[in-house]
């Protein structure tokens, strides 16, 4: 027997029973264990840093990745749901350094670089708890017992191991020569070149972390005149919106087929003295109009007539005889500025001609981001400082050196963890040749299925078309160590690349395990400092090798989890988990993540598939992608604690449930930004949690009272309602199981939401009375039936997403039947087929019935008539229909829309009156002066006349012939009805009140009241009742007319008047604006 359902149920505390269910029950490693020798669906854990707390963007993407995993398991798969924490890189550093009060790498290395190490570690897991018990608490079944850690040696060894990869696969010839021969052939090398840098942090950064964290920015640009050497008054203009740069100037560039003209200043302008001459592209003369005229044009020669030109320096601490001369460049346009370029090495095109044309390498602001002793006067000034803006353009106007300025508004980088601005600087690191296999990237990432399906050719696409070589190396002290050890000897350029700790170990010798000890944590530990202790033999000659200097990209650490999560190759059976769990079926992390992790697991697995020759539909390491966009409040505002506008996923757990927090985010696409609210979970909580529990809740109350249960033999039933939701149970099936194996959430939630409606707003409401009856015979079997199979079903199907009422409500509707049955509905399977398949033709006239009573509902509260007050017909003309076609449901309109009588009409002549407005422009040119008697002649034609126009045919007035022309119809409803055409129907409802319908109207709404007094005194639906009132004489005559229906509907043994006594059981209500008092009681039976 069913056991009883809560009358108010609060969601939050049944999941914390169900939780402590599936704990005693160990239900989540049972999922694992019951499908161990199924076909794999393999899935892929994007891992978190633990040293923040989770936001509720990260309880979405919780949400969608716990989906998937329980939907295929349900369909007969096992998946491996591995947890991983990502435990390295800048934003542990940044804690540290917070937390130590340190504010640059020259106070960690005066604190101490091993106590700043493992101030770090200790930092790494500070959340932990927080992360497992939020992912715990929305119903998430995921490993977090055996995560995956970044931080391990076997994981460490994975990243070494991909690495010394691509150490050993080298361009081939035709290629190579293309990079040009001073770098490496191999697909991991060495170079120096400016890389976007972080001062406040003191490393270089990948193209890829700074392409999401550009800002729009005010600076000041100038445009600077340097002096020309040898010609008096002679200056080349050059524009610069960085003017610390200024202070690094080698040279200046110019384009080589741009025209150039030098111009003579006729007298004093903004920016120049008369006799001064200006050189600029002449494209640019327009722009610099109010700086330079008048003026006279002396000369136009192109750019490369100028290359060679040698100016002076802006400062006297700039002179170097190899500097300060023009230099002809392809890259100079005339698109900004004078058109022409200051040099200086802190740009990627300055840097590439500095070390061509064989300049100094000048850096007059150092990598902490201040300017050195060099520049005299600026030294220790910090290059984003706006002081130091202004100062230098004073002290160039002072000398006549500015010709111009102005705001400036663009888009600058800066630092996507400490917020600080960037600097493009000339860097060492190692680089992984990603632009070399840039191609196979593109073809790997059309084996990918996308969501949203733009971002696989939009913004995916394009990044892949773009790529360039990877820094794969960070200059900081807590992450994966670099493995490459150089040779210390003078002139030697031995090298060697350590692709695992077996390696290491032979390499170094036999007192490198010693050294690498940490008795801190009881185990060999490959971080810093103790791996830097590590010397190797150089095989070229007889001196020592030390470790290049770098810790990994962090991007680079978690990209290759799907090698590293096994400790591939080097842990024992890692190289058979990978061949059974590799590609990934499914992963899911936020849109940002095209330039992260997406990215980063590609580039990793394209060279890691490539190089080991597996096949083209291998080369990614994910198959299906879910792409999460922001959440933001409901006021369309990024979410952030100085907002005090942050929604805490724990306080959404406790007040409304996670079942409500996760349908949530299932409502809507999620790759579209979502406003997110408590009110927008409050919804889900009455739009599909209680809607779903009062369904539940009903069919449990009345098994109760006829002591119902399941029975296998129960015939099918012929019913058109049971016949028809069980239609649409199999369509409910159908439409998830399409959507879900596409990866499209909103859809399949979209179809659960519809035939919950469909079950609740329409199948048990046409249904309840059927329940009621007090006769157990076929037809009420039939119902309970079809309402168990429907809830059961629906149980099913929605477990993935809801997770946690599901449980409930499977224990008590199918565990409480039958003991056989999995423990859990997670552990049962996914209903391949409900009971009955969908008929068409059912389908489409149920349809049209709904359609029919909507309109009908809209008509009553447009002429505000209560459904309670019964209405005599309503007639539809229903487009290509037949007259008898809703013959076998028309009970059901009538039931619904409390009318006395339906009717489908051939067509709309019984429910409009047509009238004949006249057409004064057809009109006007034939009757002239008479054209007001035409007028209301064709006013006046009878409604026979005017279809007889509508038809084409002609009609004639006293001797007068009107065609269609003359006039235009007009349908309007008669007085006595109301008329809608919507939804491909017209529907007319009957206005007309008689006495009879006015008794009965207020019956119900007696009725209607003594029904809410039996549920504000609790009484079960069994509990037979005392009905009194006391009322005007209209009134009684229409209880006492109604009374047997009113004993019928309210389980009355007696309605009667009573004596007005004061009592307070009595309650006051209004009818028609007739007051009526009612009191019930309930009435003890045996």
């Amino acid at each position: 027997m069913f056991k009883t359902v809560e009358k108010s149920v609060k969601f939050p505390e049944l999941e914390k029973r169900i939780l402590k269910f599936w704990e005693d029950n160990d239900i989540q490693r049972k999922t694992d264990l019951q499908r161990e020798n199924c076909p794999e669906f393999v899935f892929y854990d994007g891992p978190p840093g633990t040293n923040g707390k989770p936001h509720i963007g990260h309880m979405l993407q919780s949400a969608l990745k716990d989906l998937w995993p329980r939907y295929k398991i349900m369909n007969g798969y096992h998946v491996v749901r591995k947890a991983g924490w990502d435990t390295h890189g800048l934003p542990i550093e940044l804690t540290a350094e917070k937390e130590l009060k340190l504010f640059s790498k020259k106070d960690i290395q005066k604190y101490g670089e091993e106590k700043y190490i493992e101030h770090c570690r200790s930092t790494v897991f500070r959340f932990k708890t927080l992360w497992e018990d939020a992912i715990k608490r929305i119903g998430r079944f995921l490993d977090m017992d055996d995560p995956y850690m970044t931080l391990t040696n076997d994981y460490i060894q994975s990243d070494w191991y991909l690495l010394k990869l691509a150490w050993e696969r080298k361009l081939d010839s035709d290629r190579l020569e293309l990079q040009g021969k001073e770098v490496s052939p191999r697909f991991l090398y060495r170079d120096y070149r400016i890389l976007p840098y972080c001062a406040r942090c003191g490393t270089s950064l990948s193209n890829f972390e700074v392409a999401e964290a550009y800002k729009d920015v005010q600076d000041i640009t100038l445009t600077v005149k340097f002096p020309v050497k040898g010609e008096a008054n002679t200056y080349f203009a050059a524009w610069t919106t960085t003017a610390w740069t200024l202070l690094s100037n080698v040279a200046l560039a110019v384009g080589p087929s741009v025209d150039y003209v030098a111009v003579r200043l006729s007298e004093d302008t903004k920016g120049g003295k008369a006799g001064e001459t200006i050189i600029l592209a002449k494209e640019r003369l327009e722009f610099y109009k109010d700086h330079l005229q008048p003026n006279e044009i002396l000369w136009t020669k192109k750019g490369k007539e100028l290359a060679g030109m040698e100016y002076h320096p802006l400062w006297d601490f700039q002179k170097d005889a190899k500097a300060h001369r023009v230099i002809a460049d392809d890259y100079v346009t005339t698109e900004e500025g004078a058109g022409v370029v200051h040099l200086a090495l802190y740009g990627e095109d300055d840097f590439r001609i500095i070390r061509r044309e064989g300049l100094p390498l000048v850096q007059n602001v150092d990598d902490h981001g201040y300017c050195t002793e060099a520049t005299g006067p600026y030294a220790g000034r910090y290059f984003k400082d706006d002081s130091l803006d202004i100062d230098i353009l004073k002290d160039l106007h002072q000398r006549s050196l500015l010709l111009a300025k102005e705001k400036h508004e663009h888009a600058y980088p800066f630092c996507y963890r400490c917020d600080a601005a960037l600097m493009y600087f000339a860097r060492p690191g190692w680089f992984l040749r990603t632009a070399s296999y840039s191609q196979e990237m593109q073809t790997a990432n059309q084996h990918i299925n996308w969501q949203p399906g733009h971002i696989k050719q939009g913004r995916f696409g394009n990044w892949l078309e773009n790529t360039i070589d990877w820094n794969v190396t960070r200059e900081r002290y807590w992450g994966s160590p670099f493995p490459v050890w150089t040779c210390d000897g003078p002139g030697c350029k031995g090298e060697v690349c350590i692709g695992s700790l077996t390696e290491l170990l032979e390499a170094a010798g036999h007192d490198a395990e010693k050294i690498l000890y940490n008795e801190k944590i009881g185990s060999i530990d490959l971080h810093k400092p103790l791996i830097d202790r590590i010397k190797i033999p150089c095989p070229e000659c007889s001196s020592q090798m030390t470790r290049e200097d770098f810790v990994l990209d962090s991007w680079f650490n978690a990209g290759l989890m799907f090698i590293g999560q096994w400790g591939y190759p080097a842990t024992d059976g890692s190289k058979e988990i990978l061949e059974k769990l590799y590609p990934a079926d499914f992963i899911c992390e936020a849109i940002d993540q095209t330039r992260g992790w997406f990215y980063t697991l590609l580039a990793t697995s394209t060279l890691f598939a490539t190089s080991n020759r597996m096949p083209e539909d291998k080369w990614s390491c994910y198959k299906n992608v879910i792409c999460t966009e922001l959440v933001l409040d409901d006021q369309g505002f990024k979410m952030s604690k100085s907002k005090g506008n942050v929604i805490d996923p724990s306080t959404l757990f406790e007040e409304l449930g996670a079942d409500a927090t996760r349908w949530s985010f299932y409502t809507s696409n999620p790759w579209n930004v979502k406003r997110y609210s408590k009110e927008a979970v409050k919804e889900c909580v009455r739009d599909m949690l209680l809607p779903m529990w009062n369904a539940y809740s009903f069919f449990v109350t009345y098994a109760q009272v006829d002591g119902w249960k399941p029975d296998d033999k129960e015939s099918v039933s012929d019913h058109p309602l049971d016949r028809w939701l069980l239609g649409e149970l199999t369509r409910l099936n159908q439409d998830v199981t399409a959507a879900l194996e596409k990866y499209d959430v909103a859809p399949a939630a979209g179809a659960c939401t519809k035939f919950l409606d469909q079950l609740t707003n329409w199948y048990i409401r046409r249904s309840r009375r059927r329940f009621w009856k007090s006769d157990d015979d076929k037809d009420k079997r039939n119902a309970y039936a079809t309402l168990y199979h429907a809830l059961t079903d629906f149980t099913l199907i929605i477990a993935p997403f809801l997770p946690f009422i599901s449980e409930e409500i499977y224990q008590n509707l199918v565990r409480k039947c039958d003991t056989s049955a999995p423990e859990s509905v997670h552990l049962a399977s996914w209903p391949k087929a409900a009971l009955g398949t969908v008929d068409e033709d059912l389908a489409y006239k149920m349809d049209l019935v709904r359609k029919i009573v909507r309109s009908g509902r809209d008509l009553r509260q447009k002429h505000q008539i209560k459904v309670r007050q019964p209405l005599q017909d309503l007639k539809v003309v229903i487009p290509d229909g037949d007259e008898n076609m809703l013959d076998d449901l028309q009970d059901l309109i009538i039931d619904e829309l409390n009318i006395k009588h339906f009717q489908v009409l051939k067509d709309d002549g019984e429910l409009v009156v047509l009238r004949a407005q006249p057409n004064f422009k057809a009109l006007g040119p034939r009757f002239g002066k008479d054209v007001n008697k035409a007028a209301k002649a064709l006013r006046n034609l009878s409604e026979e006349q005017v279809r007889l126009l509508e038809s084409g045919d002609e009609v004639e007035v006293n001797g007068t012939t009107f065609t269609s022309e003359d006039a235009s119809i007009e349908r309007a409803a008669p007085d006595d009805q109301a008329v809608s055409d919507a939804e491909g129907l017209i529907v007319a409802l009957s206005l007309q009140l008689t006495p009879d319908l006015v008794a009965e109207g207020r019956a119900r709404e007696i009725v209607h009241h003594i029904q809410n007094l039996r549920k504000q005194l609790d009484l079960d639906v069994t509990d037979r009742i005392q009905v009194g009132y006391q009322t005007d004489n209209d009134m009684e005559d229409a209880i006492i007319e109604n009374t047997q229906w009113i004993m019928a509907e309210t389980l009355a043994v007696e309605v009667s008047r009573f004596e007005n006594s004061g009592s307070p059981d009595i309650s006051h209500v209004k009818i028609d604006d007739i007051e009526v008092q009612l009191k019930i009681d309930k009435v003890e039976t045996n």
